[in-house]
């Protein structure tokens, strides 16, 4: 039987012509369906650029003054004396007018603890903390100007407003006999 199934087979191969079938063409793959379109996104919106911060502001300006006024047997004229201080910078120290009959040397202009000019406050001694402005008083002047007078403050807890400002002579590089007095007043511009 077995060979009947060989016989069977060469004779099949035979019909055929002897020859095998030749291999079928490959189909070429159907398209795949096209996958549906995104619906458009619309494009977002553009972020608006940032405002530039403001500019600071500008510094504060304080102004204070002080009318001194001759204190018993000074033979002075007195004038004011005013301060500015433009934000945290050093307080500039400037007089409306001159103190007439003021000799020319070294004077010390004195910040006390004294809210006015009473006897405590035209005395030497009773200085508020380091607040001494010394100057030196030349032939023909006619005003004070001293631009950077660091021991003097219009705010903060030094602050000299509210005191008694007071005009001394120099005594070997200190404040010796007090000249005038006056109380130290916030004031406009």
């Amino acid at each position: 039987m077995k060979h009947t199934t060989i016989l069977i087979s060469i004779l099949a191969i035979a019909a055929c012509g002897g020859k095998t079938p030749p291999p079928a063409e490959p189909k070429e793959p159907e398209p795949e369906p096209a996958a549906p379109a995104p619906e458009p996104v619309p494009a977002p919106e553009p972020t608006p650029a940032p405002e530039p911060p403001p500019p600071p502001p500008a510094p504060k300006t304080l102004y204070a003054q002080a009318a001194l006024v001759p204190v018993k047997g000074a033979k002075i004229k007195g004038a004011t004396v005013t301060f500015t201080q433009e934000g945290d910078q050093p307080v500039a120290v400037a007089s409306n007018g001159w103190f007439d009959g003021l000799k020319p040397g070294k004077y010390h202009l004195v910040v006390h603890e004294a809210t006015d000019c009473g006897p405590n406050a035209t005395r030497a001694g009773k200085p508020m903390g380091a607040a001494d402005v010394p100057f030196t008083a030349a032939k023909g002047m006619d005003a004070l100007s001293i631009a950077q007078a660091a021991t003097i403050q219009l705010q903060g807890d030094a602050a000299v407003i509210g005191h008694a400002l007071v005009l001394h002579a120099d005594a070997k590089g200190k404040s010796g006999k007090a000249l005038a007095c006056g109380a130290i007043a916030a004031a406009g511009e």
